[in-house]
């Protein structure tokens, strides 16, 4: 660019264009000491212009409500192929013994957690394609059958109005802070927090094939989304909560659907608060004959959150209830019957990023986390006191750049049955 831009500018300058009186004539040697100034200040706009935060063009593109900066690069552009993705690496060191003085039973770890692509391609100005694949533990081959490699997205979207828009496809459901928008950046903890891990009550990734709207309104403070999904497989279900009840999509019995939303308010900037649900009629579908038993689930969570000043804010609390008498009519050998009937848990995290006003950010965090997966259960059960969990987190995400953190968290996890254990975990993620 820089010769194009220089010829430009001795064009200007011989033509005498954009001046208003004759100035005296300069050396040669001034001239070009001037001409290199321009030149250096326009290749640093250039670099700024196509090196900008991702967060600010995300910010503007209408459309992507709910997913982070990398997921919502297909909304950003006019037409033709977008591609974005994510990946982290994680390092887990456990304490020799338990809670309880026994020993450890869990190895050290060193896993090449996830690597993400993200694909999507705009046919025009109001429909688009997008969609995020994902490898996780390097994958899935002869050698390692343990890795996964599944579609976590994919969906159509129908760009109609602000307020209203048109998604069909497979979605991920809009609960809580971290299932639509996990990317590592986003997560100050070397891992998700424990109520939105697998296992918990959230369990994220959650999605689902289905169909809704979505949008903002009154000046872009409320953006909502609604879907129709395939609902759970009850059959999953079972001590670590609803889990294993996620269809993803793969040939998802559709015998019962479910609905899902979620309301957002934005009273300043930097502040959020909101609601999501989840309510439906789970089918239960064991391997076998097709049952005509169902089992009701619902699940509630409340979030706020706060971004400014160099402070990160959250909060988030969540509540599942799960039909009593239709679990105890699946007979006493289900799995599902173990299942928490009524399954809650909440968390605060505060972090401060003491670079503020620097291109890097380093973030102190602190989090405290409290969750029962079987705070009540079906008749003839009894909860296991290691579903009660309290978890205190601490530790620190460094940012060279927005779109890397080097993370470091030391969890320490209590629960009822005394088989708690201390953390150690170093996270290296990236986004693009």
């Amino acid at each position: 660019m820089k010769p194009f831009v220089l010829t430009c500018l001795a064009f200007l300058t011989a033509s005498g264009l954009g001046a208003q009186t004759p100035e005296p004539p300069r050396s040669d040697h001034d001239q070009l000491q001037e001409l290199q100034r321009k030149v250096d200040a326009l290749s640093q706009a250039l670099e700024q212009a196509q090196g900008a935060p991702q967060a600010a063009q995300a910010s503007q593109a209408g459309g992507g409500e709910g997913l982070g900066v990398a997921a919502a690069k297909i909304y950003g552009v006019s037409s033709g192929v977008s591609l974005g993705g994510y990946g982290e690496f994680l390092y887990q060191n456990f304490a020799s013994k338990l809670q309880d003085g026994t020993p450890q039973p869990q190895h050290d770890m060193f896993d090449t957690l996830r690597g993400v692509f993200y694909i999507g391609y705009r046919f025009n100005d109001w429909i688009l394609f997008n969609s995020e694949m994902e490898f996780e533990h390097s994958g899935v081959s002869d050698e390692h059958a343990q890795g996964e490699a599944i579609l976590e997205f994919a969906y159509l979207d129908f760009l109609i109005d602000p307020a209203f828009n048109i998604r069909a496809g497979q979605v991920l459901l809009p609960l809580g802070f971290t299932n639509e928008q996990h990317e590592p950046p986003s997560v100050l903890s070397a891992q998700r927090p424990f109520l939105e891990q697998e296992g918990g009550i959230i369990p994220t990734t959650w999605h689902e094939n289905g169909l809704g709207i979505h949008g903002r309104f009154l000046s872009e403070q409320f953006t909502y989304r609604v879907y129709t999904v395939t609902s759970l497989n009850a059959a999953g279900f079972g001590p670590a909560g609803i889990t294993g009840g996620r269809q993803d999509g793969h040939q998802a019995i559709a015998d019962r659907f479910a609905v899902t939303g979620r309301l957002d308010w934005t009273p300043l900037p930097g502040g959020t608060l909101g609601v999501g649900f989840y309510h439906g009629s789970c089918a239960y579908a064991p391997t076998g004959p097709v049952s005509p038993l169902t089992v009701p689930v619902s699940l509630g969570e409340l979030h706020a959150e706060y971004k400014g000043g160099g402070w990160q804010l959250r909060g988030l609390y969540a509540r599942t209830t799960v039909g009593a008498s239709n679990l105890e009519a699946l007979g006493p050998a289900a799995q599902a019957l173990q299942v928490g009937t009524r399954q809650w848990g909440g968390y605060l995290e505060a972090g401060y990023d003491v670079l503020k006003g620097n291109r890097q950010a380093l973030i102190p965090f602190l989090r405290w986390e409290r969750l029962n997966l079987q705070e009540a259960v079906a008749a003839g059960v009894t909860a296991d006191p290691a579903n009660d969990q309290s978890i205190v987190s601490a530790g620190f995400s460094w940012k060279p750049i927005p779109q890397i953190a080097v993370k470091a968290t030391f969890d320490r996890i209590r629960n009822g049955a005394a088989t708690g254990w201390n953390e150690l975990d170093l996270g290296l993620g990236y986004e693009f």
